[in-house]
């Protein structure tokens, strides 16, 4: 069983059922299959073949969600992009994955135009408005195609989506995901979720990311269920309010972050929340304080998650039920990610991969059926993640003798900033091009409202006269803006080790120090 027979079920059980919500346009799941095959049967038309990459940049919208499934149905390969990335890291994915096709929004097809012009195998650009019920090109292409079902045989064995994640090099890595680990994976979200046929899921997050692809949109294709697609760009408390109330959400998840901003709003007790039967939450524990004052305001119906895109999202989960005893008992509990979930085998080892033992610190590996076949054309990357079957998460953690996970540290410099991973080594390449930049060494330095900011320590050339705001604008000129530096410092030089090895750890506490001195 694929996702595209899950389509098919969902378009034949329940075809007046609301699949998918964008403002103020919505698809049944009767119309949305009829698109979703026109879609799939263009890109065949195009001469694309199973296997084959496709493209989508766009903010979320309808569009892109229709990509997804006319892949699914077509043997095709969605490969989601973000759309704040730069001109050059699209097309640096672009180019790394071949895509034969791209689907864009206008407005980004227009700034992407000249640079896509580097990308050889692409053959067709193929703009679209965010709303499918404005004419236009895509519209136009659409209607040419039959809204029969594509004659294609998909099976487990497909390649589906290839998600690009930063990781923990900078270089872009193409984390490959078949029909049978999305298949595997979606009970899972399910399972722990509560989600049913009746579920309104809101998605918040980039249709890019997995946690879009994994936890809401196959999900709800798996059980009949409604996806409401909220602004990707810009998150704001009074608008997730106001769709929870319009639309009687049931299901969402959110970042810490969105959370905070929520409680804090004015609007939250004009709004009727009372839909709500989940609230996910991810990339960091929730403080006691909060927990207690979202569970006032909404009821015992947090579930907190930790995964990655290389194990298809969810890998533990600390349930409702573990939130409830916690804050009954030992609150000790809510530092933790939870335990794994049904079908991930999850260990904590030394660096020889041998079990440290119950309260011992190492790095978390896992193994299951919704792991990653491996990063995209990358084959040296993935036999250095995946060892011995099992995935090396490059996360340090300790596991409890009752199976709960507590994340200690990462093992790589990777930065967290509003539940978004960004590459360190990546923005220390790009300050790196800047004439003058004689050495740079980039970290998250903590901050209370987005987990962590990216900040650059840059040693300069003698008598260069670089400046931090010179450093800023030049990162912006050339990387996506959540991932430039908040703050740049101007040092002598940079701690090493006796190796050599820049110490990052005095970096972080030279920047902790810093921070409370200008508090005093």
């Amino acid at each position: 069983m694929t996702v595209a027979t899950w389509l098919r079920r969902c378009e034949t059980w329940f075809p007046e059922r609301t699949a998918i919500v964008a403002g103020s346009a919505s698809l049944s799941y009767a119309e949305f299959g009829r698109r979703s095959n026109q879609h799939a049967n263009g890109l065949a038309a195009l001469g694309l073949r199973p296997g084959d990459r496709v493209a989508v940049v766009t903010e979320n919208s309808i569009p892109a969600v229709e990509a997804l499934a006319a892949c699914a149905k077509g043997g095709f390969v969605h490969v989601p992009i973000s759309f704040r990335l730069t001109p050059r890291e699209v097309v640096q994915i672009i180019g790394h994955s071949e895509c034969r096709v791209l689907l864009a929004e206008s407005h980004h097809a227009d700034r992407l135009q000249d640079a896509l012009r580097a990308c050889p195998s692409l053959q067709r650009i193929i703009r679209f408005a965010p709303d499918p019920r404005e004419p236009g090109e895509y519209a136009d292409w659409l209607a040419q195609h039959s809204q029969a079902d594509p004659d294609a045989d998909v099976t487990l064995e497909h390649d589906l989506v290839i998600c690009y994640t930063s990781g923990t090099t900078g270089a872009p890595k193409g984390v490959l995901h078949k029909h049978r680990q999305i298949v595997a994976h979606a009970p899972v979200t399910a399972m722990y979720y509560g989600i049913d046929g009746d579920s309104r899921l809101l998605m918040v997050y980039p249709h890019n990311s997995i946690a879009s692809i994994a936890m809401f949109y196959t999900p709800a294709w798996m059980v009949g269920a409604t996806v409401v697609i909220s602004d990707a760009q810009r998150f704001s408390a009074e608008r997730w309010l106001s769709e929870v109330e319009a639309h009687r959400i049931t299901h969402c998840h959110l970042v810490p972050t969105m959370l905070f901003r929520v409680l804090s709003s004015d609007d939250l007790a004009r709004r009727d929340v009372s839909s709500l039967q989940t609230i996910g939450y991810g990339s960091a524990p929730m403080p006691r304080p909060q927990v207690d004052r979202l569970c006032q305001v909404f009821g015992n119906i947090l579930v907190h998650g930790y995964g990655m895109t290389e194990i298809t999202s969810l890998a533990t989960v600390l349930t409702k039920a573990d939130h409830r005893a916690a804050l009954e008992g030992d609150d000790r509990r809510l530092v933790s990610c939870g335990r794994p979930v049904f079908g991930v085998e999850l260990r904590v080892v030394d660096e020889e991969d041998r079990d440290v033992p119950p309260g011992g610190v190492g790095e978390i590996i896992m193994r299951g059926a919704q792991m990653t076949s491996g990063y995209w054309n990358d084959q040296a990357r993935t036999d250095q993640a995946i060892r011995g079957g099992w995935l090396h998460s490059g996360d340090i953690a300790r596991l409890d003798a009752d199976g709960y996970v507590t994340i200690v540290d990462r093992k790589s410099d990777i930065i967290i900033s509003g539940g978004v991973n960004i590459a360190s080594r990546e923005v220390e390449e790009v300050i790196s091009w800047l004439e003058g930049v004689s050495e740079v060494a980039v970290i998250g330095k903590p901050d209370a409202e987005w987990g962590e900011r990216v900040h650059a320590f840059v040693v300069e050339q003698p008598g260069a006269g670089l400046s931090p705001e010179r450093i800023i604008a030049f990162c912006r000129e050339r990387l996506a803006g959540f991932k430039c530096p908040e703050a740049v410092e101007i040092t002598e030089d940079l701690p090493r080790n006796a190796l050599g090895k820049v110490m990052k750890s005095q970096l972080r506490t030279r920047a902790r120090m810093k921070e409370a001195s200008s508090h005093v």
